[in-house]
């Protein structure tokens, strides 16, 4: 059995090793599973990821740009079901949060949240690199398993069926038995689930909101800061967020308690934009003057001192997946970005395509298990006849579990992200009274309603 999985991100990675730990025991002869990644970028492994060794580098870091993501505690879950070395790798790779302090550009303390579940024991959400938690991944993926640097233009089905991988350069059209779509919003697996396959019947739409955020020192943050926490502040022009990204040398926490932060942490700040920005030509000094003006007069003077010597060398705007009809079709379907990129507000996108990964990778067991077993048949029970046939009902089940509970995080996220947009006076004051209303049922003396303090 053939399975190509095509991007090389967080979902593609996860959705090769939840298959490799669940498929073998389905198929009768194990060594005939492939499973392979097309991957359009550069995809090396890069050796020493111990929390040590990151700890080192991240104080070598000031002021470069890049992504994080708040990894939540149900996708820690997925990763301990998935691997426990993974998941300890990837928790103590990041920070242990274990709330949110949300405040306003006047420096009114609004609301505390907690970031944790109500495990026994609990799990902290853990505030990570992007290229951090990709590089835990792609630790336990065999370099045979991915063909990086390979750029993949569009999805056909044989004359048997079958569909099939076709290249950008002279490279042979490559048929699986299933095709699985981990190649983000602007998927191109995604053209065939819902049209010909020629064009994108359902595009990725801009939604008006763009980022700019980098990795600095965790100098920059307050000495006396909690630990746990990671500060998100709301004005009239935009959103700011600061906090820890790495802890302390040999603090193993394994996300179910705080730890020391380490040297480095992450800032990020959000606006409003109406075209959509030019992500490989802006002009950088613009981008930075617009930040400054952004958080002028900002209470909080953490915020002030990273804008004051902030470089801005990258901007991501951001792209979210229409609602789509379907994940899937005859030997293909799609995870993670491709089917329901969502608002970076909700917490949860790294985490949804994890989820998806873990689901997607069961449900295929289960219908190929009873494709190949002989005592289901013989029990009287309704078997898939053909190994397509079982990719097709692993794959509309998949469709069916996952669409409603990522809907529900979706629509959630859209209401969060609305918060970043530009306020008028009114708009502004109501969206501060509304944090601090969700704060105080979740937290009744979190805070007091005194101001925030600001040094």
């Amino acid at each position: 059995m053939k399975i190509v999985i095509v991007g090389g991100g967080i979902s593609g990675l996860a959705c090769y090793l939840f298959l490799q730990k669940h498929l073998p025991s389905a198929i009768p002869t194990p060594t005939e599973l492939e499973i392979v990644i097309l991957e359009s970028h550069a995809a090396t492994r890069r050796t020493n990821r111990s929390a040590s060794a990151i700890n080192e580098a991240a104080g070598q870091v000031t002021n470069t740009i890049g992504a994080a993501i708040g990894l939540a505690p149900n996708g820690l879950s997925v990763l301990r079901d998935l691997d426990e070395t993974i998941f300890a790798e990837v928790a103590n790779s990041g920070y242990p949060v274990s709330h949110f302090h949300l405040a306003n550009a006047r420096g009114w303390s609004l609301a505390r949240l907690p970031a944790t579940n109500q495990s026994d024991p609990e799990l902290h959400t853990v505030l990570i690199s992007r290229q951090r938690l990709w590089d835990c991944l792609r630790a336990h993926v065999p370099d045979s398993a991915i063909v990086d640097r390979k750029i993949v233009c569009g999805v056909h089905y044989n004359k048997d069926g079958r569909p099939a991988i076709q290249f950008a350069d002279e490279t042979p059209d490559l048929d699986a038995d299933l095709i699985i779509g981990a190649d983000g919003a602007k998927s191109v697996v995604k053209r065939a689930v819902t049209g010909d396959g020629k064009i994108d019947e359902q595009p990725a739409v801009f939604d008006g909101l763009t980022g700019v955020g980098g990795f600095i020192s965790s100098s920059y943050l307050p000495e006396d800061e909690p630990r746990g926490r990671m500060t998100v502040t709301f004005g009239a022009h935009g959103f700011f967020g600061y906090g820890a990204s790495t802890v302390a040398p040999q603090s193993n926490h394994f996300a179910e308690c705080t730890a020391p932060k380490g040297s480095e942490a992450v800032w990020w700040s959000t606006y409003e934009t109406t075209d959509v920005p030019d992500t490989r030509h802006f002009d950088k000094d613009d981008i930075l003057r617009q930040l400054k003006e952004r958080h002028a007069g900002w209470h909080d003077l953490t915020i002030q001192k990273i804008v004051d010597e902030a470089v801005v060398d990258s901007i991501y705007p951001t792209w979210l997946t229409p609602e789509l009809p379907t994940w899937y079709t005859d030997g293909s379907v799609l995870v993670g970005d491709a089917a329901h990129a969502m608002q970076p507000s909700s917490g949860q996108g790294a985490t949804q395509g994890l989820e998806d990964a873990q689901v997607l990778s069961m449900l295929l067991t289960h219908y190929l298990e009873r494709h190949f077993s002989q005592s289901a048949a013989r029990a009287g029970r309704q078997v898939p006849r053909t190994v397509s046939e079982a990719v097709g009902q692993a794959s509309k089940k998949y469709f069916e579990m996952r669409k409603p509970r990522v809907q529900r995080i979706v629509d959630r996220a859209k209401q969060m992200g609305d918060t970043k947009r530009k306020k008028g006076v009114f708009k502004e004051w109501l969206t501060y009274f509304i944090l601090w209303i969700i704060g105080k049922q979740l937290c009744p003396n979190a805070f007091d309603g005194s101001r925030a303090r600001c040094s």
